[in-house]
């Protein structure tokens, strides 16, 4: 159910502008529309904003006003399907279908005219209750994340520990293949050192045997 609050003199609009502010209140999944005054002569665009207390004005809409024509998408600026503006002689308004806790903050419109930045009424909207697309059961929620993060962390570490695994292996086998062919070439070079003194010694033998003679 959307419902009007009190209206309150909430700031000073720039360039001179008193910006004034509605509170509406509406509970998730409602359709919600939002009002804005201009007081436009020629054809101009007018913007419609999203602001929030931990960000900066989010450009919502845009229409470029006409006297004698219906209003004009901005060439710029495509216009969101669950948020949609339209424009009238004297105002301009925003319908929000289906609202979510997130759709709440401080909405208003502004406009050129006269070279200056004109900011009108602004409206806050509070959303309340939760959203028809989350889970009536936060603690059900809760379990069901704690369990797929544990699954993941389960996971990762054990393709870590297969990885570091492999790893190891590789470098056991590197290891014995280099050092069994380091007592190979051991082997070959002290066979051929004991062939050529056992040469040594049959021409030595032969030689005495010559010279004894």
């Amino acid at each position: 159910m959307v419902r009007f609050e009190t209206v309150f003199l909430c700031a000073m609009g720039f360039i001179s502008e008193t910006l004034c502010s509605l509170t509406l209140e509406a509970e998730a999944g409602d359709n919600v529309t939002i009002w804005c005054q201009h007081d436009l002569k020629h054809p101009e665009p007018i913007f419609w904003y999203k602001h929030t207390c931990d960000s900066v004005p989010l450009l919502l809409a845009c229409k470029r006003y006409l006297v004698s024509a219906p209003s004009q998408n901005c060439l710029f600026f495509t216009e969101s399907e669950r948020i949609v503006m339209s424009v009238h002689e004297k105002n301009t308004s925003l319908t929000i279908t289906a609202v979510t806790v997130s759709d709440t903050g401080l909405y208003y419109c502004s406009f050129m005219k006269q070279n200056k930045v004109n900011f009108r009424n602004s409206t806050s909207l509070q959303v309340k209750g939760v959203n028809k697309t989350f889970s009536k059961n936060p603690d059900r929620g809760k379990g069901s994340d704690s369990s797929a993060v544990f699954f993941m962390l389960n996971a990762v570490f054990g393709a870590v520990i297969v990885i570091l695994l492999g790893v190891l292996i590789f470098i056991i086998l590197k290891h014995r293949k280099t050092h069994g062919g380091v007592e190979a070439e051991d082997n070959e070079f002290s066979e051929k050192i004991l062939k050529r003194r056992c040469d040594e010694v049959e021409y030595s033998y032969v030689v005495y045997s010559s010279v004894s003679q």
